[in-house]
């Protein structure tokens, strides 16, 4: 698949944290940080113990509060809300990306599993946010997290996407499968080196500004 691809492309799915933003800034650490406290806190077990309750539904459910609301009597809303309290002056307008995002011909829609009140604050510190037709976020995905299929397909379901003219960015490997399954192009956001060739990515980049500049070039 070479950059020719991107020519009838006119919708544009971005992940947010570590997609949209450099990995480098450490915002997600503090989200991390913040569940590992919730959980603590909550279920009265010492930050050790969260952190291993906290990476195992993580890596069985997709996110660690889908887990927390399987098996604990969690208030979605109340996670949600004290996780996303931190820290964004790391985030600084960034005009580059705002052009580049500019340039690309239809819609743009943020596709994350975190909340939109906070995705919102990610977007206006990066000078970006009214770029943005919609944010679909976890709430709006029913706490139902990536990588299941479910969520996606209802995004494109609602807005009446043709699956067939959509890119999505995204730093979390495993949470293309699914875009590529529905026929999606799919572009992984990665600092990592590897040789390995994986079936459901379509292009790889180590920043966001890189894969934009290749697409801009190639529309």
């Amino acid at each position: 698949m070479n950059g020719e691809v991107f020519k009838k492309k006119r919708i544009w799915l971005f992940d947010l944290d570590n997609t949209i933003y450099s990995s480098n800034t450490k915002i997600f650490d503090q989200i991390d940080k913040r569940m590992k406290l919730f959980i603590s806190k909550k279920l009265s077990v010492s930050v050790d113990e969260a952190f291993v309750l906290q990476k195992k539904f993580y890596h069985k459910y997709g996110t660690t509060l889908y887990g927390l609301m399987k098996h604990h009597e969690f208030d979605p809303d109340e996670f949600l809300d004290f996780v996303h309290d931190v820290n964004l002056s790391k985030l600084k307008k960034n005009l580059e990306l705002f052009d580049k995002i500019r340039s690309l011909p239809g819609e743009k829609v943020i596709y994350t599993n975190g909340e939109k009140n906070y995705a919102k604050r990610v977007l206006e510190s990066l000078g970006i946010f009214n770029l943005f037709q919609s944010i679909w976020d976890i709430k709006k995905s029913e706490f139902i997290p990536k990588p299941q299929m479910a969520p996606l397909k209802n995004l494109l379901k609602e807005n009446k996407f043709d699956s067939s003219i959509c890119v999505y960015f995204e730093d979390i490997k495993k949470n293309l499968k699914p875009a590529h399954q529905l026929g999606i192009t799919t572009i992984h956001i990665t600092n990592e080196e590897s040789n390995k060739k994986d079936s459901y990515v379509d292009f790889r980049f180590k920043t966001i500004i890189s894969a934009l500049d290749m697409i801009n070039k190639n529309l």
